[in-house]
């Protein structure tokens, strides 16, 4: 490959993730978009219903947001060990890891930006995007709010990972874990319908911890394999003495002692 061909394909790289984060952005704003219009069209066709009918949105928006971030979580790790990376192409499962963060992303916002109309809530766009200034149930929103720019920030960390470095991004991929404690308790303990969807939180919190488990059992087991190993049937290899000087004629085999290594 010529070098100008590399230059092109680098210089291809930060575009396409440009467009990528436009695409989603849009995406984003769509679902937004969406549920405001869902939300007049039921108050005009509706008015019995329309008092609850953002309510209804927020909560709906909720629940999915919530399983699209619980499918990425198993989503990533399942990709980030060997469970299935031989059998899906890294770049499936990166693409699908970061198309599910961007879904589960507009659904948040869907959620949370649904609830301005709504005359109980009495929320509007400082406290909506402010931490614990919300009247109803402040802590809990406020851990929403929290957690909906962790997300963020993750999810933008997919087109950062070059200048990242592996090792960085996985220690930043590491909050999602912290991202999704927050938003499980942000449904269970905002929400007012939340003991009927106790077998949801059951479920995604059950799923994820085995999958925790499996990972890091993998993970233990491969480095084990991978360890050198000091000594094989009771016999290790000595080192020459000093001073001593083996010649390329010199064939003959090292000597073993029958010594255990320690």
């Amino acid at each position: 490959m010529s070098r100008r061909t590399t230059i092109s394909q680098t210089d291809s790289e930060p575009r396409r993730s440009v467009w990528t984060i436009i695409v989603a952005a849009g995406v984003v704003l769509g679902l937004c978009l969406l549920g405001f219009a869902s939300a007049l069209t039921i108050g005009r066709y509706l008015p019995d219903t329309s008092v609850k009918a953002y309510w209804f949105i927020s909560r709906s928006s909720g629940v999915i947001a919530y399983g699209l971030l619980t499918l990425g979580m198993l989503w990533g790790l399942m990709q980030s060990g060997k469970l299935f990376r031989s059998r899906v192409s890294p770049l499936l499962t990166l693409g699908l890891h970061s198309h599910l963060s961007w879904l589960g992303l507009g659904m948040a916002a869907l959620h949370g930006a649904i609830l301005i109309g709504d005359g109980y809530i009495k929320l509007d766009l400082i406290r909506l995007f402010t931490p614990f200034l919300s009247e109803y149930r402040p802590v809990s929103v406020g851990l929403g709010i929290i957690s909906f720019y962790l997300m963020l920030l993750l999810t933008l960390s997919f087109y950062a990972r070059s200048y990242l470095g592996q090792k960085n991004f996985r220690l930043l991929h590491y909050g999602s874990f912290g991202v999704f404690v927050l938003v499980t308790l942000h449904g269970l303990f905002a929400g007012t319908d939340s003991a009927s969807l106790w077998w949801l939180y059951v479920l995604s919190l059950a799923s994820v911890t085995v999958l925790i488990i499996l990972r890091i059992t993998s993970t233990r087991r491969d480095a084990k394999k991978s360890a050198p190993q000091t000594a094989h049937y009771g016999l290790t290899l000595q080192p020459e003495p000093a001073g001593v000087i083996r010649t390329g004629g010199d064939r003959r085999p090292p000597r073993w002692s029958s010594r255990r290594a320690r």
